[in-house]
């Protein structure tokens, strides 16, 4: 174990414990009774055809694993009613008061009818044993543009649901999403037939079957290679702070900061975004029973690809205290030597299974590599 004291707090950094192998950028959820379900993309067979349009990242494929013992082991999970067609998640998974689990699929996508997107959602009553849906979710956004690509040049439509839904004190849900809106060209300078994004908040008054544009969160085509996107958010429930929405967000894939806004009224008006100290790619976004605010995020240097990337190329565990104030307590997961290799994509989530007890997630390897698979790490805090 691996002890490292910064500042205000004590981490510690347990040992790397498979999770799934040939995964790569996880999601995951945890329920109230503890059961976690993750999702991962898997290296395509021999034969398979990928969709052509809103293409599951990585090689169009992906694969469930779920754990019912704090993640000490984890099965492959393949429900039946997902038998005929595996849906695909980028994070979007909440819990209700009552209970029932909600989860999105990550692509809202466009209909005959301009300004209405659909997406399909699915529910869980008994803690993840059985499922209900697809349900058809609809989304009115006439600001919305349609149709795009993505950061592979492959065309992509719609809006992406990333992350988070949460729920409100009277049971109004929100989503933040990251999209296009009419008059959002601005090229990204790796990718030029991909336009910068902007993350929005949808707010939703029936448990998710239809939802409304609430407010932009950011959008500046100025800001990073990419705009805003892969937005991560939470709703404060303890400190000065209660009440306060915070969300975190992608600039970039090569050296961009992270930026942060913040909404203290339900996400009707947000701060100006500003840029944190530290760069990444898909910040995850928890707070601890205690109140601490705990992020995970992976830096890609240049030469990230590379046999030896530098050495800050990796995956990172920061700490705020004062309700996203201020961070510290930045943390490196280093890749142990037995991988065999020394990248990752930089793709992590995080989630608390006791006080002060955190599990990270996250991809050793990269595309077109023979060794990639899926890690947890306990870090205690």
């Amino acid at each position: 174990m691996k002890r490292k004291t910064l500042g205000m707090l004590n981490v510690r950094v347990e040992a790397e414990r498979m999770v799934l192998s040939d995964g790569l950028q996880p999601f995951m959820f945890r329920s109230r009774k503890g059961t976690m379900f993750l999702q991962a993309q898997l290296t395509a067979p021999p034969g398979f055809k990928a969709a052509g349009v809103n293409v599951i990242p990585g090689d169009g494929i992906c694969e469930n694993v779920i754990s019912r013992d704090g993640g000490k082991s984890w099965q492959r999970w393949h429900p039946k009613e997902w038998s005929k067609l595996q849906p695909y998640f980028e994070g979007a998974f909440t819990q209700l008061r009552d209970g029932t689990i909600l989860m999105v699929e990550w692509i809202a996508d466009v209909t005959k009818k301009t300004g209405k997107f659909e997406a399909r959602l699915w529910e869980s009553k008994d803690d993840l044993k059985t499922l209900r849906g697809p349900i058809t979710a609809t989304i009115d956004l006439p600001q919305a543009k349609a149709g795009g690509y993505d950061d592979g040049g492959r065309p992509y439509s719609g809006l992406t649901f990333h992350r988070t839904i949460l729920e409100l004190p009277r049971g109004d849900l929100l989503a933040a999403v990251y999209c296009w809106f009419k008059g959002d060209d601005t090229p990204c300078p790796y990718q030029p037939r991909m336009c910068k994004f902007r993350c929005v908040l949808l707010r939703s008054g029936d448990r998710g079957r239809h939802w409304r544009l609430a407010s932009t969160i950011a959008a500046d085509p100025r800001v990073g290679e990419e705009g805003f996107d892969e937005p991560v958010m939470i709703r404060l429930s303890k400190g000065n702070h209660a009440g306060r929405l915070i969300c975190l967000m992608r600039t970039g894939s090569l050296g961009c900061p992270i930026y942060q806004a913040t909404s203290d009224d339900e996400g009707v008006s947000w701060s100006k975004p500003r840029p944190l100290f530290f760069r990444g790619v898909d910040p995850d976004l928890i707070e601890m029973a205690d109140g601490t605010l705990a992020c995970s995020f992976g830096w890609r240097t240049e030469r990230w690809t590379e046999a030896k990337p530098p050495e800050l190329h990796g995956n990172y565990v920061i700490f705020s205290r004062d309700g996203g104030d201020t961070w510290t307590n930045l943390t490196r997961l280093p890749i142990e030597a037995n991988a065999n290799v020394a990248c990752t994509t930089c793709y992590t989530t995080i989630r608390e299974i006791a006080p002060r007890r955190l599990l990270v997630v996250y991809d050793i390897g990269r595309w077109g590599l023979p060794v990639r698979y899926v890690v947890s790490r306990v870090v205690k805090v």
